[in-house]
């Protein structure tokens, strides 16, 4: 139970698409690192006792106000129209003014903002890019060198000029050594992003191997085979019918022959792509082997399969493919259609649909047998 309302809240809070949670976390992380702070800001200040009380509280009412605003922008998704949607450089930018604000009030505790501002410029290392965390090192520390100038000129007992720069030398040395190792982890990042979408294409085009006819496009004989034991298992689980059918183009060699190979993968590629348009979006057109093709029908009875292969009959039957020098040429199918019936295997359901695929042909070719 009370892990059910904490995931509820946490629902409420960062949203349930994974990469607007993603993006919340991060800001809570940084609310969580502002919330932390201010409470070193208010001792530093009760320790200082110098009646800075106003602008501390104005510090901290802008301090929160500003997270808040983040947060609302990223959580209601209006920052999605911005280049960056995680607003990694506001929320980064905004820190340092209020590290900066907060050093000149902090009097001798001055010194615990650095730890924080280091954190705030680390917090940028896994998503800024390297001109972006030289820009905010660069306004870190010409914001940090203007107040320390600014606080040592109006109180310099409490903060001596000396002192201060120190402290700036060493924010000096400091920022462009986070600023530096940020530019080297963002380079580590493309290069591991390039290499992840290489890998990406590499899997893809392995994937269209594996499973596509290279001449056709369209599955091929073991993506087919692994489609109709999905189907087999889909029919049995809701007792619902299917159909194949085993297409052959009549008298390809005769193509071949007349026309040579090239004529032949262009017939091939002709049929595919008039097959495919003829059939239902939910039907599967593959490459069996050589001129043989197979159909799965899903979810389909007999009267409605034989209509479609009747439709893909006659589309095929009207097709001229230019196979170049002028010449056209037309094919037909034969079609060997039968429904799978409940408890054979498969393989019996294809071996009836090849007896019936000679069938047509043995009985004129053009046409279709059904069994």
């Amino acid at each position: 139970m009370a892990m059910s309302s904490i995931r509820r809240l946490g629902d409420l809070w960062l949203g349930t698409e994974p990469t607007l949670r993603l993006r919340l976390r991060q800001t809570s992380l940084a609310m969580a690192l502002m919330c932390l702070s201010i409470p070193l800001l208010h001792y530093a200040v009760d320790l200082a006792n110098d009646g800075g009380r106003p602008l501390l509280w104005a510090w901290t009412a802008v301090s929160l106000g500003g997270m808040a605003l983040v947060y609302a922008a990223i959580r209601s998704g209006w920052s999605l129209r911005l280049a960056d949607p995680s607003l990694t450089v506001v929320q980064i930018a905004f820190a340092i003014a209020a590290a900066a604000t907060g050093y000149a009030q902090a009097g001798p505790l001055r010194g615990a903002v650095f730890p924080v501002l280091t954190l705030i410029l680390m917090f940028g290392m896994f998503q800024l890019r390297a001109r972006g965390a030289y820009v905010l090192s660069l306004f870190a520390l010409t914001l940090f060198g203007m107040v320390m100038a600014y606080m040592a000129g109006r109180r310099p007992a409490a903060y001596p000029p000396a002192v201060e720069i120190g402290h700036f030398l060493m924010l000096a040395c400091m920022l462009p050594a986070i600023a530096t190792l940020t530019a080297r982890l963002s380079r580590i990042r493309r290069r591991l992003s390039d290499q992840r979408e290489e890998l990406a294409r590499a899997l893809a085009q392995l994937q269209a191997i594996a499973t596509r006819d290279e001449l056709t496009g369209l599955p091929n004989r073991r993506q087919m085979q692994a489609l109709m034991d999905q189907e087999l298992l889909r029919s049995q689980r809701h007792s619902h019918d299917f159909c194949v059918a085993i297409l052959d183009l009549d008298h390809f060699k005769r193509v071949n022959d007349e026309h040579g190979h090239a004529a032949g993968d262009e017939v091939l590629r002709a049929f595919a792509r008039t097959g495919q348009a003829a059939l239902r979006a939910t039907d599967v057109l593959a490459r069996w082997g050589g001129e043989e093709f197979l159909v799965l029908l899903p979810d389909t009875s007999m009267p409605p399969a034989l209509a479609g292969m009747e439709r893909l009959r006659q589309h095929i039957a009207a097709l001229r493919t230019d196979v170049g020098d002028g010449a056209s040429v037309m094919v037909t199918v034969s079609i060997g259609l039968t429904g799978h019936r409940r408890g054979d295997p498969l393989a019996e359901t294809l071996e009836r649909a090849d007896r019936l695929l000679y069938q047509a042909k043995s009985e004129g070719r053009d046409r279709i047998c059904i069994g």
